[in-house]
């Protein structure tokens, strides 16, 4: 929409083509419907907002609202720059606390660094690759690349609701227009900007922080509008200001974790709002929350007295979710409750916690999940042996690496762990594989005799992947079956350190023999392979010596225990007669295996 000059104090008049009113007309049909041969580019359907709010066609606008947030909804920071032609700017560490853009502090720019020198390039590019960004170029290239990502990952991190310019030094004339992009598109006004995103949901927006620093701006201002503006009231621009927060959209945007920094930065905040209720912030600070004696092993994080005195603090209609009760205590609740000091974590006081072996069940986790994304110098956070679910988990594993916190007890700087024959569940392996990332030193792991299962097995092969100083690993009587076996065999394909592999009794089968088989066929690593007791027939046993033909590394070999017959141990023997390395030692018969071989 071109502006004419305007005269003597004249409101501009907009020259709108023809053929732009003519849509714009079709747009406001209500029962119209967006062809779906025609793709207009994504600043061709902005340039229709700013047409439909000069012409006031409401229907039209939401026409392409929807058609706008049809194309950015889900999609992460990459994949968003790509769509709107808008290259990263946040620079590096140090560049970016220049625009005070919560970035990546030097200390951890500096451990990220020395992390990803010592993975193999290979390494990198398959993180690259999870991220959804290019994989070309040398090594200090891609280092530099998944610095530059962990950047945009911090705009990401930064709460939701903070207001635009809060956190940003440079400030743009109000009369500006955004963004100014690389590729020279047409510009256009804040209030048309703000419209074409006004049906995108509040995780892409999110994400779109992390594109560049003019996205990140507007993404701001949209943000805190939706998520802390009251009726018939200005759209807050201080911390200060806000009084209300949505806590429903940011729990559905994957973002729980904002209440409790609300709880610390919004000092004048006195309602969350969420599924048809409203918390009354400073009654959760005063109310008693904290379990009884006895109590803290109880399925519930709140109960009793506890619990009535905390749906005290909350009106609207029938029992409000659990996840809003956990919201309000995260953001508001005082001392310790369940054994989780809630106010000292909210208020970045804990370096150190220990909750292991607590009896904690899903509510707690989820508590401690909401408090997590609060903290700034934990370090350490034991949840091993409680009774968390595997979604869980994963939740809290995501958080532990995006944060740099330890959640199995493990250190950083100690050479080997030992788990074994501790009834361990999935969600403990999960939390442990999370931490190896972080493990400079940690050359053998023993897992053994827990029940860890196929879920536990997949998280440790994930960590496999990347990690390039384990090599001996112990997962033996650990149920992991079949799709646990497959699962280390895709790892195998691509780690070049672990040396001793001990498989023992996991009910792996034929199926995960030749998945093992496959993996060894590639492997140049494993001397040591254990894999007594899994059900394994002449099949497995023969796909296992074909590929002895080929691996020129494997010198002991144990099969003790399984369903070979004369045809597959024949086979075994054949292929370590044929073995192209110096094979030693084929075992078939019963063996007593256990830690510390």
């Amino acid at each position: 929409m071109d502006l004419a000059t305007s005269e003597d104090g004249i409101y501009p008049m907009p020259t709108i083509m023809a053929s732009t009113l003519q849509m714009v007309c079709k747009l406001n049909a209500p029962d119209y419907t967006w062809p779906s041969s025609d793709e207009p580019l994504l600043y061709q359907l902005i340039q229709l907002i700013e047409d439909t709010l000069f012409l006031d066609a409401p229907i039209a606008l939401k026409h392409i609202q929807r058609v706008i947030a049809s194309r950015l909804n889900s999609k992460r920071a990459p994949e968003l720059g790509a769509l709107l032609s808008a290259g990263g700017d946040f620079g590096s560490a140090e560049e970016h606390a220049s625009h005070h853009a919560a970035p990546v502090d030097g200390q951890r720019a500096d451990e990220l660094r020395k992390r990803y020198s010592r993975m193999r390039v290979q390494e990198l590019r398959w993180k690259l690759r999870k991220l959804g960004l290019t994989t070309d170029g040398t090594k200090p290239v891609l280092i530099g690349r998944l610095i530059e990502m962990a950047n945009a990952a911090a705009s990401i991190a930064e709460p939701a609701f903070v207001p635009e310019d809060v956190l940003e030094a440079p400030q743009q004339p109000a009369s500006s227009t955004l963004p100014p992009e690389p590729l020279q598109q047409p510009s256009f006004s804040a209030d048309a900007m703000e419209a074409a995103l006004g049906l995108v949901d509040v995780a892409t927006l999110v994400e779109l922080k992390g594109v560049s620093r003019s996205w990140r701006a507007l993404a701001q201002g949209v943000l805190c509008s939706r998520l802390c503006r009251r009726d018939g009231q200005p759209v807050p621009t201080r911390l200060d200001e806000i009084t209300d927060l949505d806590v429903e959209q940011l729990i559905e945007a994957g973002r729980p974790g904002d209440a409790s920094v609300a709880g610390r930065m919004l000092p004048g905040l006195a309602r969350l709002h969420g599924y048809g209720h409203v918390v009354d912030v400073a009654a959760v600070r005063a109310a008693d929350l904290q379990c009884g004696m006895g109590d803290w092993r109880r399925p519930s994080l709140l109960h009793g007295a506890a619990k009535d005195a905390l749906n005290s603090c909350i009106s609207g209609e029938g029992e409000p979710p659990l996840r809003l009760t956990i919201a309000a205590v995260a953001c508001a609740g005082s001392g310790v409750i369940c054994g989780i000091p809630v106010q000292q974590l909210r208020e970045d006081s804990v370096t150190e916690l220990n909750l292991s072996d607590r009896g904690l069940h899903v509510p707690a986790a989820m508590l401690v999940a909401y408090l997590i994304p609060a903290t700034s110098v934990l370090k350490s956070c034991n949840l091993l042996k409680n009774r968390f679910d595997v979604e869980l988990a994963k939740n809290l594993a995501k958080m532990g690496a995006e944060m740099g916190i330890m959640l199995s007890g493990m250190t950083r700087n100690q050479t080997a762990a030992d788990f074994w024959g501790q009834s361990l569940q999935p969600a403990d392996a999960i939390l442990i594989a999370s931490d190896l990332q972080f493990m400079a030193v940690v050359t053998t792991l023993h897992l053994g005799v827990n029940q860890i299962r196929a879920e536990g097995a997949i998280a440790i092969a994930e960590a496999l992947k990347v990690n390039a100083v384990l090599t001996r690993l112990d997962l033996a009587s650990d149920n992991i079956g079949v799709e646990g076996a497959k699962a280390i065999a895709e790892a195998l394909k691509v780690n070049a350190v672990v040396t001793t592999l001990e498989l023992e009794n996991n009910k792996i089968g034929d199926e995960g023999a030749i998945a093992i088989a496959e993996a060894l066929k590639v492997n140049a690593a494993v001397t040591e392979l254990l894999l007594d007791v899994n059900e394994i027939g002449d099949e497995g046993a023969i796909a296992i010596a074909e590929a002895l033909k080929v691996n020129a590394v494997v010198t002991t070999l144990s099969l003790s225990g399984n369903k070979i017959g004369d045809e597959g141990a024949d086979c075994d023997r054949g292929g370590a007669e044929g073995q192209r390395g110096p094979y030693r030692s084929l075992a078939f018969g019963q063996r007593d295996r256990g830690r510390g071989r």
